[in-house]
């Protein structure tokens, strides 16, 4: 079994690279295989909206060779999956987005491989941390569209950029406890 950490920041030292290594951290403990795919270091390409909107993703697949195409495997094989991001002006980050938009397009018209896929969100904003809920929503809502089951929403700010770390920790190791409950269920 095994957990995908997401992760999205052109800075490795900042807010979401230690709430990142946080949730690392929560399924390590667990014992769980856990790998990283650092976004940004990644060349993904945004949509191109084929043809009348939907092109080749229709069926399941993306005209665009790039990275995308590894991580969305990875995403299918993953148990859980864990998407760590910064808010930009209330959203997710663009590497972020760029990959569920594509992600989002061949899941939902063909493949469903994120279906009922057990996910966990961070949004890290600096400055006020306003944004921070409204980026978790906008997360949540594109995992929705591919019937992924969503467990768990975390938002940090500078505020509480101290104890929130040890929140995710704690999230990420029950995200292990759920996937490992239902594997041994079913």
């Amino acid at each position: 079994m095994s957990v995908l950490v997401i992760w999205s920041s052109p800075n490795e030292n900042g807010l979401t690279a230690k709430c990142k290594s946080a949730a690392v951290g929560g399924v390590l403990e667990f014992n769980m295989t856990c790998d990283e795919i650092p976004l940004n270091r990644l060349s993904i390409q945004r949509c191109q909206v084929c043809d009348s909107g939907y092109g080749q993703c229709a069926e399941g697949s993306c005209v665009l060779n790039d990275e995308m195409n590894r991580v969305y495997k990875m995403m299918a094989e993953a148990d859980g999956i864990i998407l760590v991001t910064p808010v930009y002006w209330h959203d997710p980050s663009e590497p972020m987005q760029a990959l569920l938009d594509r992600v989002r397009r061949c899941d939902c018209k063909k493949n469903h491989w994120l279906k009922d896929k057990k996910i966990m969100l961070v949004a890290c904003a600096g400055g006020s941390g306003n944004g921070a809920i409204h980026c978790l929503e906008t997360l949540e809502m594109t995992m929705k569209h591919m019937g992924a089951n969503v467990r768990e929403r975390l938002p940090v700010t500078r505020f509480s950029q101290d104890y929130m770390p040890l929140a995710i920790r704690a999230a990420a190791w029950q995200l292990c406890c759920e996937i490992v409950e239902e594997n041994t269920a079913g």
